[in-house]
């Protein structure tokens, strides 16, 4: 997705200002990780996109490891109460990819 598309997503109480926290700490998390030493080039496999991503800014919870993007998604996901837990979140239909 582009930085000029939108998603649209029920925000069942999550106000525009809590959404862009979430965007602004899960870039610290990266920044951070960067700053601790974390080589850019190391990469996890994700649990929810099941790709190499890029290890900084890549969140752990409770063993479960995402990237960056896919913690996002979720934190979004979860502030809009469409999932309870990182387990729903890996439960949801995969998004459709074009091509």
């Amino acid at each position: 997705m582009s930085r000029t598309e939108t998603v649209s997503l029920p925000r069942r109480g999550a106000s525009a200002e809590q959404l862009r926290a979430v965007y602004e700490v899960m870039r610290i998390l990266a920044d951070d990780d960067r700053d601790r030493g974390t080589p850019p080039t190391s990469t996890i496999v994700c649990a929810a996109c099941r790709r190499d991503r890029p290890a900084p800014g890549a969140v752990d919870y409770d063993g479960v490891r995402l990237c960056n993007g896919c913690a996002t998604d979720y934190e979004v996901l979860r502030m809009a109460a469409v999932v309870d837990d990182v387990a729903g979140f890996l439960g949801r239909a995969p998004a459709p990819t074009a091509g």
